[in-house]
């Protein structure tokens, strides 16, 4: 992975007796696009929150390497009053974007993002609530973020919406921006993400990069009444993962291929197994369940 644009070590925060974050650490990796997975009230947006300074951790380190984050919430606010293009104006006057530069920043984005320019000249409160979030992405990029920080990226947009920006994150890390998602939509970010992070319950379970899991390991599932193989939590000794999760009496084992295949080889008598491929998808279930 490349080096992180942000990074939290042992981060903690309480909201009263209830632990929303704990001892989570975990890093957003620079020109990459990592993605936030868990459950509702997992802590993902608690994390957000942190990396973006809206709140203070109880505890913990939390540095950022980035001068420019854009944000763009689940569900966008804006002032009743204000027409699109008076936020957008107001918007660039407070981060020192000129008058010419805004128009052409906005002519792209209007284009990259589907977004109907006509709309500007109304009060952006009569927006779709597609089109609302369209405009909070318009509104963030014309600061040429060097992050940019997405909760739910695709709520309320369309398929075709759904494309664009889709097409947009892609275009925005190879241009150099540093992406970090967080959805529910795990089949979405498997297209886009190249690490994932895992919160339950307040704790980072597991951060890993997707490629590297994809091409080298491997799940494989002994049927009942085998004798369990010998596996430890996260790594051994060598290096390789050994992950394990035991329901109905079905053991089921991520690690790299070669020891998967060994340890199921051993378990079974048998050269007959099947070893499946990890997805995003089955990554969260194994380490949600």
């Amino acid at each position: 992975m490349n080096a992180p644009a942000v990074e939290a070590l042992n981060l903690s925060k309480r909201y009263g007796r209830v632990d929303a974050l704990s001892d989570a650490s975990f890093f957003a990796p620079g020109n990459a696009i990592t993605v936030l997975l868990g459950e509702n009230g997992a802590g993902k947006t608690t994390a957000i929150k942190l990396i973006l300074g809206f709140l203070r951790p109880n505890s913990g380190w939390l540095e950022s390497r980035v001068s420019r984050v854009a944000y763009v919430p689940d569900r966008p606010a804006f002032f009743p009053w204000l027409r699109g293009r008076e936020i957008l104006a107001a918007t660039s006057r407070a981060f020192g974007i000129h008058p010419p530069d805004l128009g052409r920043r906005v002519s792209a984005l209007n284009e990259r993002l589907g977004f109907d320019p006509g709309l500007l000249d109304r009060r952006v409160l009569g927006y779709s609530l597609g089109n609302q979030k369209k405009f909070s992405y318009l509104q963030s990029l014309i600061l040429s973020p060097e992050l940019l920080v997405a909760d739910e990226p695709f709520s309320s947009l369309d398929p075709a919406a759904i494309r664009s920006v889709r097409s947009l994150f892609l275009d925005l890390k190879r241009e150099g921006t540093t992406l970090l998602l967080s959805s529910h939509l795990i089949s979405e970010m498997e297209r886009i993400c190249d690490s994932f992070i895992i919160i339950k319950r307040g704790r980072v379970i597991v951060q890993e990069g997707m490629a590297d899991l994809c091409e080298n390991y491997a799940f494989v599932r002994l049927p009942k009444g085998l004798p369990a193989p010998i596996i430890t939590n996260r790594h051994d000794a060598s290096g390789s993962y050994h992950w394990s999760r035991i329901s109905s009496g079905v053991i089921t084992v991520l690690a790299d291929k070669d020891k998967a295949r060994s340890l199921a080889e051993a378990a079974s008598g048998t050269g007959r197994i099947h070893l499946e491929p990890p997805t995003l998808e089955s990554l969260y279930f194994f380490f949600t369940s």
